[in-house]
């Protein structure tokens, strides 16, 4: 089977009506919106991987613009899904970070590129933006592991 590795960033914000939202990025490979972050690469740590990623995606500088915690929100956890790039069945290695933008400016960065949507839970959960755009189940199987949104009850 596949293995994919990634580290992946957490940045929040509190939005409109007070509500929590998630920052994703538009991913040209998979067309939809997904957590920021990506691959590891040999020999390197999921946070390194994460501080790396989130420099190269949304162009900001570490300890700067922005900071990523020193402790992953859970330990990596594997999950079980199709990849869209590959087209088969993957066994993904994830580990999450808490990230912080740290400037207004780096906030203006942030949303100031269209490649970049916040996502409120509801969003989240019907995989679809609030104009129309898909958004990967890995956000909302990424959160829910790492205990950030509850799963829902059916």
């Amino acid at each position: 089977m596949r293995i994919s590795e990634a580290g992946l960033a957490l940045f929040t914000r509190i939005g409109l009506g007070g509500v929590t939202q998630y920052l994703t990025q538009w991913s040209d490979t998979w067309q939809m919106y997904a957590l920021v972050g990506g691959h590891v690469e040999p020999g390197e740590s999921f946070r390194a991987c994460c501080v790396r990623e989130v420099t190269e995606e949304l162009t900001l500088t570490p300890d700067v613009d922005f900071r990523v915690a020193i402790d992953p929100v859970l330990p990596v956890f594997e999950y079980t899904a199709m990849s869209k790039a590959a087209g088969v069945e993957t066994r993904y290695r994830v580990e999450l970070y808490a990230a912080e933008l740290l400037t207004p400016v780096a906030e203006a960065t942030v949303n100031g590129n269209a490649a970049n949507r916040w996502l409120t839970e509801a969003e989240i959960r019907q995989h679809v933006s609030a104009d129309g755009q898909p958004i990967s189940t890995q956000v909302e199987t990424v959160l829910q592991a790492c205990g950030i949104i509850e799963p829902e009850c059916v």
